[in-house]
């Protein structure tokens, strides 16, 4: 069942904006714990991920909102889905190139037992 909604209540969908705030604030702080190199813990990634998955998530479910009900926010939407994907993307490529490398936090010294 497809509602449509007359011209003037045409809103922006509040899915849509929310995926994308979500994928851009994750995808902000990932590039700016990148610059650094020293937050690389779990307490760093897990939260990036989790809203990473959340603004895909919430993404999806916009645009199939959108499509029922006519709304505006699609190029929204799909923004939030692209930036939560970029976080994946870039996150697993950092933990292949950190298990190949080896390279650890910078306060490792060579010999010294890194916990």
């Amino acid at each position: 069942m497809t509602v449509q909604l007359s011209e003037s209540k045409r809103g922006y969908n509040p899915l849509a904006i929310t995926a994308f705030f979500l994928g851009l604030i994750s995808l902000l702080y990932v590039g700016a714990g990148l610059a650094e190199l020293t937050d690389l813990l779990i307490e760093f990634l897990l939260p990036q991920l989790l809203l990473g998955a959340c603004a895909v998530a919430l993404g999806i479910a916009g645009i199939k909102q959108i499509k029922t009900t006519g709304q505006r926010g699609r190029g929204l939407a799909i923004a939030g889905c692209v930036a939560g994907v970029a976080v994946f993307a870039v996150l697993a490529s950092l933990a292949v190139t950190l298990m190949v490398t080896g390279f650890g936090p910078a306060s490792c010294a060579p010999g010294d037992p890194c916990y």
